[in-house]
């Protein structure tokens, strides 16, 4: 291991973190504006949000911390996360559309 890497993986989850709060910040105030005025629009909005902002990120984190003790870490990481961080982002997309079209 170089002496650079450590760095590059902790520079890695500062953004991860930071894009997480940030999301999370954007969610809240959809939650908020849900609970003002009692919208469902605004909480499938605010699911929605969250589904593509912070949950891929925060099982990316568990799933880094957790894949080497389970086995199978290559198959895990490469195909298991990717897929279901997409069909969460596909969950969270179908959400968003719904809180914009219903009526």
């Amino acid at each position: 291991m170089s002496t650079t890497e450590p760095v590059l993986y902790l520079s890695l989850l500062a953004a991860t973190l930071l894009a997480s709060a940030l999301g999370l910040i954007i969610v809240f105030q959809a939650f908020r504006g849900y609970r003002r005025n009692d919208s469902q629009r605004m909480l499938y909005l605010a699911v929605g949000l969250a589904l593509i902002t912070v949950a891929p990120f925060g099982l990316s984190i568990v799933f880094t911390l957790f894949a080497p003790g389970i086995g199978n870490e290559e198959f895990l990481l490469s195909y298991v996360l990717p897929m279901a961080s997409r069909l969460l982002e596909i969950s969270g997309l179908g959400l968003i559309l719904y809180s914009l079209y219903r009526t």
